[in-house]
């Protein structure tokens, strides 16, 4: 007949589990990095002559070797111009004389034109993980109104700066 084991011989088995999930759960995949930017109630505002054409909030995030930025973008003043977000990317690579460390943006995204009231959304995202030496990069973002006959009424083009 066997003998039956006391629980003490199962808490080991269930420390070893518990800490192998704390691993899985804490490995690069799961080390993206988030920051919301503005928000709903307090948006990214594109003026002009002291009204407010365009507004927008977003996150920006690094994921599976890309910078995304998810923004959600309305017009203020339904029925106007279309209101759009723009996303431009720079990365921090050993680029300058001697191998020094630059910023050089490389690419931009745009979202479609909307002159809705309503809040839509946008994701944009470049992949970085096959350029090699990239130490750090930034999603820059801002909203704006398309104006078919003047420059365009845009936001200010704050951004933010991750380790990658």
């Amino acid at each position: 007949m066997k003998r039956a084991r006391s629980i003490k011989q199962h808490v080991p088995i269930a420390v070893a589990a518990a800490g192998a999930a704390v691993f899985l759960a804490s490995s690069p995949a799961a080390l993206a990095a988030t920051e919301d930017w503005n928000s709903r109630s307090d948006p990214l505002v594109a003026w002009e002559d002291g009204d407010r054409q365009a507004l927008a909030y977003g996150t920006a995030y690094t994921k599976e070797g890309n910078l995304k930025n998810h923004t959600f973008y309305r017009d203020p003043r339904e029925g106007g111009h279309g209101v759009y977000t723009e996303t431009d990317y720079s990365f921090y690579w050993p680029g300058g004389q001697g191998g020094a460390y630059i910023w050089q943006r490389c690419c931009q995204d745009q979202s479609s034109r909307s002159d809705s009231g309503l809040w839509r959304d946008q994701y944009d995202a470049k992949y970085y993980a096959d350029i090699d030496g990239i130490d750090k990069g930034r999603v820059h973002y801002k909203v704006c109104e398309d104006q078919p006959w003047s420059p365009d009424a845009c936001s200010g083009n704050p951004f933010i700066t991750f380790s990658l």
